[in-house]
């Protein structure tokens, strides 16, 4: 709840604290809870199932990002693994942005963006990554994982291509080639020797390198990567 505060003080938007309960022990904890932020936000509470309550409440209202925190050291590599994360997840189409556990706030100002390169079938899906980075003058870098030993001329074309069409001219951003045996050890590798991110992005696709990553032999390697927040983007 912290980082969202802070988070929120950056972008200046409402936040709406959503809690969905079984029984009134919890519901108390979170009304005391309440009182160690003082500040504005909604608190919705809800008796009943997590997702089925989301549901209900993003059919109602207009909803631009959901922010949700891990727990543990592992907290990533159980993201995609049954977590109400991963299940929140499949459920809806909104940018979700995951916390670890004790992750603190630090203003934004360096976004890896892992990429397959491969075409966007819709774009708008950027829009707030976009309004993110000019907001806070970050850079984007744009990574991408070669794990083929073929030579290619037509990443000169591909970024040619996402400047025009995806991020445009005002966004600042770069685009950094990695050679490694997969992906994620190519963004483990990556974020290891670049600590200075802040953000990672993901854009998930059918198939596609978010896929990729969280195989299971994958997201062990992942896990064991500097920690910090992921945003999933839904194409």
């Amino acid at each position: 709840m912290s980082y969202a505060i802070e988070f929120q003080k950056e972008f200046n938007f409402k936040i709406t604290c959503m809690h969905a309960f079984k029984s009134e022990k919890p519901r108390r904890r979170v009304l005391k809870f309440k009182n160690h932020f003082p500040y504005e936000y909604k608190l919705k509470l809800i008796k009943g199932n997590l997702f089925s309550s989301f549901e209900n409440y993003q059919r109602e209202n207009k909803i631009d990002l959901i922010i949700m925190g891990t727990k543990g050291a592992q907290g990533i590599k159980k993201l995609f693994k049954g977590s109400n994360a991963s299940n929140l997840m499949l459920q809806t189409r909104i940018p979700l942005l995951i916390i670890p556990e004790d992750t603190l706030y630090e203003p934004i100002n360096k976004i890896l963006w892992a990429s397959d390169y491969k075409p966007m079938i819709n774009p708008n899906g950027l829009d707030l990554l976009k309004k993110i980075a000019l907001n806070t003058e970050s850079s984007i870098r744009i990574a991408h994982v070669k794990t083929s030993k073929k030579k290619t001329n037509s990443n000169d074309k591909i970024e040619k291509k996402w400047e025009d069409d995806y991020l445009g001219r005002d966004v600042k951003h770069s685009f950094k080639k990695i050679r490694r045996s997969s992906v994620s050890k190519g963004i483990r590798f990556y974020l290891k020797h670049k600590d200075d991110n802040n953000l990672l992005v993901l854009i998930r696709r059918k198939h596609g390198l978010f896929d990729k990553i969280f195989r299971k032999k994958h997201s062990e390697e992942f896990a064991k990567s500097p920690t910090l927040p992921v945003m999933i983007i839904h194409e």
